[in-house]
């Protein structure tokens, strides 16, 4: 796990200031070069190979089939002098997990390798397959390849987007990091200014609490997509990329013994890729399912008497502390636990807008970077569940699709009647898509419009909103066959929940700590596989994770099983609407209304003016974008 950045001339202080910026992802080592029209840096969390062996950038001669490390100016003359045009070299964050079976096949065709790290693998399977490498890789990435023969940058970003990558592009300047704060080094850009904000960036964020990819909080600058390869010609300064990786499309099989062991094959060997590491191992264990199944998964590759795994607490209603206890005594682990009190998150709050450089409106953040600070002062890769809900269809919307598909059997106008049925406005957040009145509303609509027309009084849906949820929708109907339920699921996984929502929150939080977080449910393995799990042995009307259930039946206790889902939230809503922030939300709308942005009447008119609980979350958002305009707008 480390950090990345570059661009396509040279500045040496420049490629120093930005992987300075960014040295909590790799505290461990920095390397940077700059020479024939380009500068490349990286900053390393040691994980694989600790010695110096594995400093990047890293080079590989074709001439001479040579990897080098280098560390200075010396150094790399003595490795390119005579062989300039056929070097290539990388700077690479991430882990690729199956890199040991792919140096082996590899090192069949006649490769050689200096180190233990599978950065020197990634290299030589660009060389050896070209672009189409990715498609072996099993892990999470982002990178960049310094093509010198082809002059040209070939950028990579693993499949459901883990690891980050933002370019800038104008004018024929081309810089790419993993992290914003790189990129506003190079001051002649202006982005801290007002000018430069995305107005449809900001629309997005207001209306989905996170901003999604390609889009960044600036102009000219961008998130290459998940699944994407990405080519920058240095010569002719042209960008071109391509979506590497289709999904499946929906094709359930109905053998349920099937599908129950091949679940438990891809569980057991997605953990035991994720544990292979040269540093210490541990495991986030908050008593959920997902968490849980994760470590009880681990017994098969260690000792959990030795495994440290760790949890956040709340107080009150919030507390999962009953089935912390289960989970912990259950597997008899080394367990570390601490409430998060809303000291915590006043102490938290300086620090959101440094952790993250553009607005995210998950306020999980504050409670997910605490858990992260206290597993780094023990390990430094922790294991989590993340992408458990979206594989195996664990929220509570995913049963609003499997109702809404019964619902939409009912003759029209039976339905248009239903969608009449009075009903009480002030509800919790998404509370109300459950009522039978919005159900049916709903089934009046086309399926690809299920997110642009539900909660059509309430919610914040720009023109670039509807658009995004519409298209996005369209393609996970194609993708599901038209079931509705599935293609719900098929939207968190690839667009909603998953990618630069909920694994933004994670990466930020954890690299702050420099803590490397690992999670076996998004092996992609894990993503073709959902798609042969009918639809019904994923949801039925009333519950959610059936299959799944019955796949982990036999490593996790019986209550945490049986237990329904307890999202990882505290009770921000009340810390953050207490009194004392009431001034930090009035400074926050007037930022809004300086730039002139459509959101500035939906607050001051609905969210800010009404009573009704819905809109809580909406003013979670305009505050921690407070929070982010006063760090970085000048």
């Amino acid at each position: 796990m480390c950090g990345i950045i570059g661009f396509n001339w040279e500045d040496r202080e420049l490629i120093g200031k930005m992987n300075e910026v960014i040295e909590h992802r790799g505290p461990d080592d920095n390397g940077s070069y700059t020479d024939k029209g380009v500068s490349l840096g990286q900053r390393r969390l040691s994980i694989l190979d600790l010695s110096n062996a594995g400093h990047q950038p890293t080079f590989y001669s074709k001439e001479t089939g040579a990897f080098s490390e280098i560390f200075n100016k010396e150094e790399y003359n003595k490795f390119l002098r005579g062989r300039l045009k056929s070097i290539t070299s990388i700077v690479f964050n991430g882990e690729i997990y199956n890199f040991k079976e792919l140096r082996s096949e590899l090192s069949g065709k006649g490769y050689s390798f200096n180190t233990k790290t599978d950065t020197e693998v990634i290299l030589a399977g660009y060389i050896e397959w070209g672009t189409e490498c990715v498609k072996k890789f099993n892990g999470m990435w982002s990178f960049c390849i310094h093509d010198h023969e082809k002059n040209i940058f070939f950028c990579s970003r693993d499949r459901l987007g883990q690891k980050p990558f933002y370019y800038y592009l104008k004018d024929g300047k081309f810089i790419f990091a993993s992290e914003l704060k790189s990129i506003l080094e190079y001051k002649d850009l202006g982005l801290g200014e007002e000018y430069n904000i995305n107005k449809d960036a900001l629309d997005l964020y207001f209306s989905l609490g996170f901003i999604p990819s390609p889009y960044s909080i600036y102009k000219d600058v961008y998130k290459l997509e998940p699944r994407y390869n990405m080519i920058f010609d240095l010569e002719k300064k042209e960008l071109k990329k391509w979506e590497y990786y289709e999904i499946d499309g929906y094709d359930p099989v109905y053998d349920k013994k099937e599908i129950i062991e091949e679940g438990k094959n891809i569980l057991r060997d997605a953990t035991r890729l994720r544990m292979i590491a040269d540093v210490p191992v541990g495991a986030f264990l908050s008593g959920g399912l997902d968490s849980s199944v994760v470590v009880g998964a681990m017994k098969d590759f260690t000792d959990l008497s030795n495994l440290n795994t760790f949890s956040i607490g709340f107080e009150g209603k919030f507390d999962e502390s009953e089935y912390i206890h289960i989970a912990k005594d259950y597997f008899g682990t080394k367990h570390h636990h601490r409430y998060f009190k809303e000291d915590d998150f006043q102490n938290l709050v300086g620090k959101y807008a440094s952790i993250y450089d553009e607005p995210l409106g998950d306020y999980s953040c504050f409670p997910t970077y605490d858990v992260s600070r206290m597993a780094r002062k023990n390990v430094t890769i922790s294991l989590s569940g993340d992408g458990g809900d979206e594989m195996f269809g664990g929220y509570n919307v995913h049963v609003l699709g499997k109702r809404m598909e019964i619902i939409r059997k009912i003759p029209w106008i039976f339905r248009k009647i239903g969608a009449k049925i009075p009903s009480r406005k002030n509800l919790n957040s998404y509370q109300s898509l459950f009522l039978l009145k919005e159900a049916f509303r709903l089934s009046l609509s086309p399926k690809e419009n299920i997110y642009s027309d539900a909660l059509p009084d309430l919610g914040f849906k720009p023109k670039v909103y509807n658009e995004w949820t519409k298209k996005n929708m369209k393609y996970c109907l194609e993708k599901s066959k038209g079931n509705l339920g599935e293609a719900m699921r098929l939207n968190d996984l690839l667009f909603n929940t998953l990618p630069d929502n909920f694994l933004v929150k994670v990466d930020r939080a954890s690299m702050a700590n420099s803590l490397e977080v690992r999670s076996p449910f998004l092996d992609y393995r894990f993503i073709e596989f959902s798609q042969k799990i009918p639809s019904r042995w994923k949801t039925s009307l009333f519950k959610t994770k059936k299959i799944m259930r019955d796949i982990i039946k036999d490593i996790v206790p019986e209550k945490i099983v049986k237990r329904g889902k307890q999202g990882f939230t505290p009770p921000l809503e009340r810390w953050i609407l207490n009194e004392k922030y009431e001034k930090d939300l009035n400074n926050a709308l007037e930022y809004v209304k300086k730039l002139s942005l459509d959101a500035y009447e939906f607050y001051l008119n609905k969210a800010l003016k009404e009573d009704n609980t819905m809109y809580n979350i909406y003013k979670i958002r305009l505050f921690l974008f407070g929070k982010w305009y006063e760090k970085w707008i000048r």
